[in-house]
């Protein structure tokens, strides 16, 4: 058959939890520095010595262990200690008792980087609280950055998640610091963290150079509490007083919040023109001890406005720098960006930049679509969606791990061939499911390699690739542009042509908790934008399995039944608009798109 390099032994695939019980085959494909290349010196639990303990707001640093450093910005209580480890032999643990202000942050010994390298940095976390991860570069001329990365995906509770980043030194960067902060009780534990120079590594976008369309970004003007083209706003009940200050690094603004009861807190400057679909990247570096809305405000053609929360800042105990791009809505004719407090405490404000990143071309595609995925190849698709699909004539695409074909509960090798010949997309989900972050960089080759193989010798060959659990990072991310073109992520949005990012397609997650209303307008709002919505399915169960666990069925949020399919398939149908499959959408979407602005 043709299918047969795809009949393997039957192993039945693990699906890893991210935890640490990782599917690994042996600690040696455990991700880790390569041999000798950690920068991080490691930790010694010879010399730890007595746990660091910090507490009260005038406290802000509790010294090191083993070189890392934990320090606090406002009132918290919170310890440092060396413990047992899981994968190594010592893990470090921050555990915040009391909090009432401010930020806590756990610091990695600064490491000297060479210039002109690449760099990877990447540690096993396990928290029950929200942080965040920052980047610190120290310059060539004395200076230091602190820019706010990409929030890792938040698992809270025992299972552990690696969290990294990858930079290019440059010209300037002489050493770099990695910072975790939180903002709230609980605990963090870090091991097996590692730095090393590493040529195998996506790294993030720089910033965009352009004009910078903030008006008088540099904050000059004649009167001392203001400058040109801004001004503070308030409302609500609160006593707040707003003020430009300025230090060795310049200029910025500050607002100061007592006795909050309601309302908001900030600074605004002179709206500036925008066209519908126009995209920008956003800029700006806070100081604050309590969180702060980054949000994008846009005046309407009819009169209205729309306020867009781009992300939501946790306090800051010094100047840290965040970036966010955005898209103006239908009808915008004006926007702007600020940094909204609302509660008792101070913000600072300063080197605000928004920077027009439209993509030259047309400002969108000339038709909305939608794609119906399914991961893991599951014999519940086939049993129970496919009869559903066939109504409707939708094509979809799964999302398999060649390890798991005729094994029991997954997909036959004969059932795929079936959904292929009928014209559904067969793509890679990696060869095993496993958690591609978590394990060595030559396993991720190895993993993508075999996946690509094994389907492409079976006649499905793809150029798509959706990571386990979505789970990518720099160095995924590096060897799966080595075999995919297309790359699904998790972020919950819809594409447009503006926001496109092959190895980053947006998806919208459904699970039993997904609403009829929540689809339709999600369905909606593609339509209207002449977006592509990206459906991500799991599991299917018959209604009366529900509230049990059959022997097919793992009872997880992702299962759905499938009464609620048949209802939703019905609201795409209804949608009107096009259903493909993610490559054909995705090649189909490249082609001629509206000159001109919709609207």
């Amino acid at each position: 058959m043709l299918l047969n390099p795809l009949v393997l032994s039957l192993v039945v695939v693990v699906t890893v939890t991210t935890g640490w019980l990782l599917y690994t085959g042996g600690t040696s494909s455990i991700t880790q520095a390569r041999p000798g290349a950690n920068l991080l010196p490691a930790l010694d639990p010879t010399v730890a010595g007595a746990p660091a303990a910090m507490s009260g707001p005038s406290a802000s640093s509790a010294g090191s262990v083993g070189g890392w450093n934990v320090s606090h910005s406002g009132d918290a209580r919170a310890s440092l200690e060396l413990v047992d480890g899981k994968l190594d032999d010592s893990a470090l643990k921050v555990d915040i008792t009391g909090y009432a202000s401010g930020d806590v942050t756990l610091t990695t010994p600064r490491v000297e980087v060479e210039p002109g390298e690449t760099y990877l940095f990447k540690t096993f976390a396990t928290t029950d609280a929200k942080f965040t991860l920052l980047a610190r570069h120290h310059h060539a001329d004395g200076s230091a950055t602190l820019e706010q990365l990409p929030s890792p995906l938040e698992r809270p509770g025992n299972s552990a998640f690696t969290v990294s980043d990858a930079f290019d030194s440059g010209d300037t960067t002489t050493a770099v610091e990695y910072v975790f902060k939180l903002a709230s009780t609980g605990t963090l534990r870090v091991e097996g963290a590692y730095l090393e120079a590493a040529h195998d590594v996506s790294l993030r976008p720089a910033a965009t150079t352009g004009p910078n369309l903030v008006p008088n970004a540099e904050l000059a003007g004649a009167q001392p509490d203001a400058p040109d083209s801004w001004s503070p706003y308030t409302y609500g009940v609160s006593t707040v007083e707003s003020g430009r200050g300025e230090d060795e690094d310049g200029r910025f603004l500050w607002t100061r919040t007592a006795a909050y009861e309601s309302g908001e807190a900030k600074w605004e400057y002179e709206p500036v023109p925008v066209t519908t679909d126009q995209s920008f990247e956003f800029g700006a570096t806070y100081q604050s001890d309590r969180e702060v809305d980054v949000v994008a405000e846009f005046v309407l053609a009819n009169g209205g406005r729309e306020f867009h929360n781009l992300v939501t800042v946790q306090p800051a105990g010094e100047w840290t720098t965040v970036r966010e791009t955005f898209q103006a809505p239908v009808g915008a004719q004006t926007a702007m960006v600020t940094l909204v407090s609302h509660g008792d405490g101070t913000t600072g404000i300063r080197d605000y930049s928004l920077t027009d990143v439209t993509k030259p071309g047309a400002l969108r595609w000339d038709q909305p679509m939608v794609s119906i995925t399914f991961d893991d190849g599951w014999q519940s698709v086939y049993d129970r969606a496919l009869p559903l699909l066939d109504e409707h004539d939708f094509l979809t695409t799964q999302y398999v791990n060649a390890s798991s074909i005729e094994t029991p509960n997954y997909l036959t090798a004969a059932e795929v061939q079936r959904m292929h010949e009928d014209g559904h997309e067969f793509a890679a989900h990696s060869y095993e499911h496993v958690d591609l972050t978590s394990i060595s960089a030559d396993r991720v080759h190895e993993e993508m390699r075999k996946s690509e193989e094994a389907l492409a010798t079976a006649g499905l060959d793809t150029d798509n690739l959706a990571p386990p659990f979505g789970r990518s990072d720099p160095q995924v991310d590096w060897y799966a542009s080595k075999y995919f073109d297309i790359v699904r992520g998790t972020d919950q949005d819809i594409n447009t042509r503006q926001n496109l990012k092959p190895h980053d397609l947006k998806v919208f997650y459904v699970t039993d908790e997904t609403t009829q209303e929540t689809l339709a307008k999600a369905l909606a709002e593609t339509s209207r934008v002449n977006g592509w919505l990206i459906f991500v399915y799991h599991q299917i169960a018959t209604p009366e399995s529900t509230g049990t666990q059959e022997n097919d069925i793992v009872a997880v949020q992702s299962t759905i039944t499938s009464d609620v399919l048949a209802a939703q398939l019905q609201l795409i149908d209804d949608s009107g608009i096009e259903v493909q499959p993610v490559a054909q959408a995705f090649e189909q979407l490249q082609g001629p798109s509206v000159p001109e602005e919709n609207g």
